[in-house]
């Protein structure tokens, strides 16, 4: 499996995704609803789509695709972040969020470290540079070699 795109609700799409191409060396297109926008990962169909933080992604109707509607009072917060791994340094990660006013810091995850790194200080975006980013899948191929399996119905 390979995850080939994620979505993240922001208020200024295209300040975002300016800011994300310059973060992962991609490139930034508009999408297609009106105000949003997409950054190119570099691999084929990766990316990363920019909805205005007041759209909902809502169900059709049967039989209908999904809806994209305009709601009045989004959340300032979200239960949901993103992880990604990046090329550039941890020092350069942190110079891009500076640069745009967003807060960002190195933290220390039981046995790996990760970046922080908040759009619009609003989602959070955990960033894997080079020099943490094998500790990271370290921790995965443990925590899924000891971890008990759930078996499907």
């Amino acid at each position: 499996m390979h995850i080939l795109h994620t979505s993240i609700p922001v208020r200024d799409p295209k300040r975002v995704a300016i800011a994300l191409a310059e973060l992962v060396d991609g490139a930034t297109f508009d999408f297609l609803h009106p105000g949003c926008y997409f950054v190119m990962l570099g691999q084929p169909g990766a990316l990363i789509e920019l909805y205005r933080k007041d759209i909902e992604l809502r169900p059709g109707s049967e039989g209908e695709p999904c809806e994209l509607l305009d709601v009045d009072s989004p959340p300032k917060y979200t239960g949901s972040h993103t992880a990604i791994r990046v090329s550039a340094s941890v020092e350069r990660v942190l110079e891009i969020a500076g640069s745009y006013g967003w807060r960002a810091e190195v933290h220390r995850r039981r046995v790996f470290c990760v970046i922080e790194f908040w759009i619009e200080n609003e989602y959070m975006l955990e960033i894997f540079p080079p020099e943490f980013a094998a500790g990271y899948l370290a921790a995965c191929e443990l925590a899924t070699s000891s971890a008990k399996r759930v078996e499907t119905v």
